[in-house]
């Protein structure tokens, strides 16, 4: 992703520890096809999009929340498309209750990337890593930021640059961070490499040494290439990115404009990414409501103009 730029009581952190050995225990089910909700805990392991079924996308945008990401929540709606915003606590400007609650009402989910997108273990930017107490801070901050935005009580967390390893797991499992579930990675949006057909937004709109720049409908169309090749998953991009030097130039919220007609009459459908069976196992459940209004998976008209069915309602998951 781009170079963007506490320690709790013995018994909080041996009920943490026992939630996440509560969840462990039901990793067999999960591998023999069966899932149970309504269990949360922090995974000492990336949770990706493969439980989607085929053709099946979620769309998550990180590092906001950006100039034009209420515009890109209405656009997202009027699509039918329910999407997840990992936001940067340092992102949030003086109208941030205004732009998030726009992505609740919208049906989307607010998710934690950090306080200031900071490798958690220096491995992206060959910085030391961070100590236990900051790794924690990095997400209390930004919890009490959007805590009032995530009615459904969903957590989720991405660490910035996909940057997480066991000592990262021990520190936040062991605090009152490990309610979140995660860390929830991704399978398209990775890095730029338009010869292999692969792409990154944040690449697409960084001019380089070379002062050259990926033209909005090329970048598109190398995230079209590859998701076609995946087939299903997590898709990354990031809701601010636009360039910095024309900001009149089209960016991040163009390009998905461009790319959601496309996708859909290649067939591929949307739902959010708490919905992904892999990750809503390891969730409490939706109200019935929320199934219905803010949680449910949402689906582009097929051919014959009949939506095709929900992908892992919330009811499907059967417990031992």
């Amino acid at each position: 992703m781009a170079p963007h730029r506490i320690i709790t009581s013995g018994l909080v952190a041996v009920a943490a520890l026992t939630t996440f050995i509560h969840c462990s225990n039901k990793s067999s089910n999960r591998a023999a096809g069966r899932t149970c909700s309504g269990t949360q805990a922090l995974q000492s392991i990336g949770l990706r999009g493969t439980s989607l079924e085929a053709k099946v996308l979620a769309l998550t945008f990180d590092d906001g929340p950006g100039p034009r990401t209420k515009l890109l929540s209405r656009y997202l709606k009027e699509q039918g498309i329910q999407a997840a915003f990992f936001v940067n606590g340092m992102s949030m400007g003086t109208d941030a209750a205004e732009v998030l609650q726009q992505l609740i009402d919208d049906g989307h989910l607010v998710a934690n990337h950090t306080e200031n997108h900071l490798s958690l273990t220096g491995t992206a930017t060959g910085q030391a890593r961070l100590s236990d107490a900051d790794i924690v801070k990095e997400l209390v901050e930004t919890d009490s930021k959007i805590e009032p935005f995530i009615p459904s009580k969903r957590f989720l967390f991405r660490p910035p640059y996909g940057d997480y390893d066991d000592t990262t797991f021990a520190a936040l499992s062991t605090s009152p961070m490990g309610k979140y579930v995660g860390p929830i990675l991704w399978d398209v949006g990775e890095k730029m490499d338009e010869t292999a057909g692969r792409a990154a937004d944040w690449d697409c709109w960084d001019d380089g040494a070379d002062g050259k720049r990926t033209p909005m409908k090329t970048c598109g169309d190398l995230y079209i290439t590859e998701i076609k090749r995946a087939g299903k998953g997590i898709v990354l991009m990031h809701d601010p990115y636009y360039n910095l030097q024309d900001p009149e130039q089209l960016g991040t919220v163009d390009m998905v404009m461009y790319m959601v007609p496309i996708l859909k009459q290649e067939g591929f459908t949307f739902t959010r990414v708490d919905k992904v069976p892999e990750i809503e196992a390891l969730l409490p459940p939706l109200l019935p409501e929320e199934a219905v209004d803010g949680g449910g998976p949402n689906v582009a008209p097929g051919p014959a103009g009949t939506d095709k069915p929900p992908v892992g309602s919330p009811n499907d998951n059967p417990c031992p």
